[in-house]
């Protein structure tokens, strides 16, 4: 009996595997190996990246505290041409001075490495810089603005191509240039959103109810201030890319249960409209002077002191040479009046060293061009207050705050999108100070090179 079923489950055995042989469809991925796999992958990226015939428009995010910025790419055999936004003012990209965008051509590569990997793996004087670790404009030497040149290939199709920063990890989207339209026309219309959009703060507004939710732009990331329920201050940033449609968030963001994707550009730039939200709109606030110069990051020049400021700053110029370690120097980078690290004052980073001097800054007339800056040692970092005593940062900062404050008129280009703000001193008209919107490195030029 015992026999009689073991032979019966041996017959069914045989049965259901000579089955299994019989059947004609078998899943081709089981015939190749890993390895095999991945190459026919590498092959089909290859493919799409260079069947594009006008190239790729890429959505590049670096460190995403900087936002994202459009970067024109076009695969031909083993290189790839490169066009990008200008992100700063060492970057050679942008639109040059004949109309044409300034490209560069350099190597690529689709290799194996846990995956399908995309590498820029030739400099690239375009791209790179976002990558580059001594990058001038951003961040602190050794970091710079924390791009990556080598990517996963997440996926990638005609219609897109989604990739990962292998090193940083950001989130990389590529779509299809139309075909015939000029690389010239593409940054055209991005530069023409930026500049329709472009304001210092917002209000967000739902269904008609004015939140309480201020948003302000710091670089090309959007952050939305609210009080909690809680009665606790928040602050949330979205960064995003400007294309020619509108505000493109890198994720979307939840404020006050609305979704934000896309903020619309629209036909106004009185408000512009949350995509697929009806009655959710982002309003334009045009801010005093006195506020835009309190929330913004307005950046100091040697060159746009007056002569009554450039003495003490001659005098600083000198102390910095000794202020690094051992009594080496320490070159000014940047310098600003303004809220960075979520503080009003003076703001520099010289060498490694992040100084703060806190200012208040106080309106004298109900239009809020006048306005009264005086010290606020309270806020100062422990950095700042020896820079102040010991490396001539107290007379810097005697042409805006003086012993006892300074009133200033405050003047500028533009109410909505101001590119520059000019302190006069009312009581010492010599003292003119020029302030830039746009980040300004080295303040001494070339009286600061490291050759001294």
């Amino acid at each position: 009996m015992m026999k009689k079923k073991l032979y019966n489950i041996f017959m069914l055995l045989v049965g259901v595997v000579s089955f299994a042989a019989c059947t004609p469809e078998v899943d081709d991925a089981f015939d190749q190996s890993a390895a095999e796999r991945v190459e026919m992958k590498m092959k089909e990226c290859r493919e799409v990246l260079t069947s594009a015939p006008n190239g790729w428009r890429m959505e590049y995010y670096a460190a995403r505290t900087y936002g994202g910025y459009n970067v024109l790419c076009k695969f031909e055999g083993d290189n790839v041409t490169v066009a990008s936004e200008k992100a700063g003012s060492t970057q050679n990209a942008g639109v040059g001075s004949d109309g044409k965008v300034i490209t560069a051509t350099s190597h690529f590569s689709i290799i194996q490495s846990q995956g399908v990997l995309l590498s820029f793996d030739e400099y690239n004087d375009v791209f790179h810089y976002f990558s580059d670790p001594k990058n001038p404009d951003y961040g602190v030497a050794g970091e710079g603005m924390e791009g990556d040149f080598e990517f996963r290939v997440v996926s990638a199709t005609p219609e897109k191509v989604e990739l990962v920063g292998k090193k940083h990890e950001s989130r990389i989207v590529m779509y299809p240039i139309e075909e015939g339209k000029a690389w010239e026309t593409v940054m055209a219309e991005i530069a023409a959103t930026e500049d329709f959009m472009k304001s210092r703060s917002y209000q967000f507004v739902v269904d008609g109810v004015e939140e309480t939710v201020d948003v302000t732009s710091n670089y090309r990331s959007l952050i939305f201030s609210y009080t909690d329920e809680k009665g606790e201050n928040q602050r949330v940033a979205a960064p995003f890319i400007i294309t020619k449609d509108g505000y493109k968030m890198y994720r979307t963001l939840r404020m006050s249960g609305v979704d934000i994707s896309m903020i619309e550009r629209g036909t106004t730039d009185e408000y512009f409209n949350i995509s697929g939200v009806p009655g959710a709109r982002l309003y334009t606030y045009v801010p005093t002077l006195k506020e835009a110069l309190e929330t913004g990051m307005w950046f100091i020049t040697y060159e746009d002191l007056s002569s009554f400021a450039k003495p003490a700053w001659d005098k600083m110029r000198e102390h910095l040479k000794t202020a690094g370690p051992n009594n080496t120097k320490n070159r000014l980078y940047w310098a600003l009046i303004g809220t960075y690290t979520n503080k009003i004052g003076f703001h520099m980073l010289a060498g490694n060293d992040n100084v703060r001097w806190g200012l208040n800054i106080k309106a004298l007339n109900e239009a809020e061009d006048e306005v009264e800056i005086t010290s606020k040692p309270a806020d100062a970092n422990n950095i700042g207050k020896t820079y102040f005593n010991k490396y001539g940062l107290k007379g810097a900062l005697e042409p805006f705050m003086g012993t006892r404050g300074r009133k200033f008129k405050l003047s500028s280009d533009s109410e909505r999108h101001p590119s520059y703000i000019i302190l006069t001193d009312m009581d010492e008209p010599t003292n003119v100070i020029k302030l830039w919107e746009e980040q300004k490195n080295y303040p001494y030029g070339d009286l600061d090179a490291d050759k001294d």
